[in-house]
């Protein structure tokens, strides 16, 4: 039954994932367009303050293991000392027995012997016997006592190791567990923190489209985009490349360990092939990120439907700055992927060979994960790692 709960639970969640957030994709006014800057700057102050309760939790962790680990060393410095007197206390012990043996000879006259008869009865005296009697009975009453308390003293010091070497096993569980939300929370601060960069893009690039609509006219927050800030308009998407394969589709896949929505289809061609457009339109942004490597936006009025292309991985952007108009014959980048990824010394801790990623969303946006969609919905590729040679179908 646990079982079968977790079951419906995983797919309510990933159900919950895939379905499109309930956002106001098309651009209709400028307006609009100012509400996506409210919108992306509301964003980045929420992260920013995550980011530092994040960053709170994270050095109050530190700490706590700082701390943990200064007691687990004290803790053992003394196990050590209790071991040390432990073993000197047992060679004190052994001591007081040989001396015990030699002085208090009254302990042999079971084996026959008569030194403490011969001790006590050279006495010269009454007195002097009384006396050599008494020194006799508390030599061994001392020694008794002083072997007695070292016996307690190793007693004493056997259960410190114990409950010392009981509370560093806690502590080292604790240390562990503090170790790994640590790791968990370093983790989060890293997604975010990379995440920051793109979000802080996302605005500088939305300001400056702003002031390129108001400089083609946009004023008003109800002038609309089509008159004031027009885009020709696409009849149909075209592939990207002239030739290439699919080598992973656009789905949820497990990357580094983690369950991860795959925001769009992996084309597999050699690094500096030629990167178009998969319809005319205008180019929005070019960010560069650790999770995507360089990557240019692109933005289409295909039918009188508004679209947004995005591509990743590209080893270098063509010659078209934001706000360039842009056919879909010419040259937007050229793909990377291999010498561009971490594990041959670059910057793209997401990629893991040589090919393009091309994420389709409907509306303008560079937030493309609320809206995307399957690019296959709208472009026709052959199945996996079958080549066309064919920008058309």
């Amino acid at each position: 039954m646990v079982r079968h709960n977790k079951k419906i639970l995983l797919i309510c969640l990933l159900a919950f994932l895939i379905i499109p957030i309930n956002i106001k994709a098309d651009r209709v006014t400028f307006g609009d367009v100012l509400d996506e800057l409210a919108e992306l700057e509301r964003q980045k102050a929420e992260k920013d303050n995550e980011i530092q309760i994040s960053q709170q939790e994270y050095d109050r962790l530190s700490n706590e293991i700082y701390q943990i680990q200064i007691e687990i060393e004290n803790l053992s410095k003394e196990i050590q000392q209790a071991n040390e007197e432990i073993d000197k206390l047992g060679k004190e012990i052994e001591a007081k027995k040989v001396e015990t043996d030699n002085i208090l000879v009254f302990l042999q006259l079971s084996n026959g012997e008569k030194s403490y008869l011969e001790y006590v009865f050279k006495a010269k005296s009454f007195t002097d016997f009384i006396h050599r009697v008494s020194v006799v009975e508390q030599l061994s009453k001392y020694n008794k006592e002083q072997i007695n308390l070292m016996n307690d003293l190793i007693i004493q010091n056997n259960k410190l190791k114990e409950k010392n070497a009981e509370t560093i096993k806690k502590q080292e569980v604790k240390r562990e567990e503090s170790r790994i939300k640590m790791a968990e929370l370093g983790s989060k601060i890293n997604e975010m923190i990379k995440d920051e960069a793109p979000i802080n893009d996302q605005i500088e690039a939305l300001e400056e489209e702003i002031q390129r609509m108001r400089d083609s006219g946009c004023k008003e927050r109800t002038d609309k985009l089509s008159v004031c800030y027009p885009l020709i308009t696409a009849t149909g998407f075209l592939r990207p490349l002239k030739t290439g394969t699919v080598s992973s589709e656009y789905s949820w896949r497990i990357l580094n360990g983690k369950v991860d929505s795959h925001s769009g289809i992996d084309l597999a061609v050699p690094e500096w092939t030629p990167v178009y457009p998969v319809a005319a339109g205008r180019v929005e942004a070019r960010f560069k990120t650790g999770c995507g490597g360089q990557m240019i936006y692109v933005y289409h009025n295909i039918k009188g439907e508004q679209y947004t292309s995005v591509y990743m991985h590209l080893v270098a952007f063509g010659d078209f700055k934001s706000g360039d108009i842009v056919t879909a014959e010419d040259v937007i980048g050229y793909t990377g992927g291999s010498s561009t990824a971490t594990y041959n010394g670059g910057y793209d801790d997401c990629t893991f060979g040589a090919h393009l990623h091309l994420t389709l969303a409907t509306g303008h946006t560079t937030s493309h994960r609320l809206t995307m969609f399957n690019p296959r919905e709208k472009i026709n590729f052959p199945p996996m790692w079958q080549y066309w040679y064919s920008r058309t179908w």
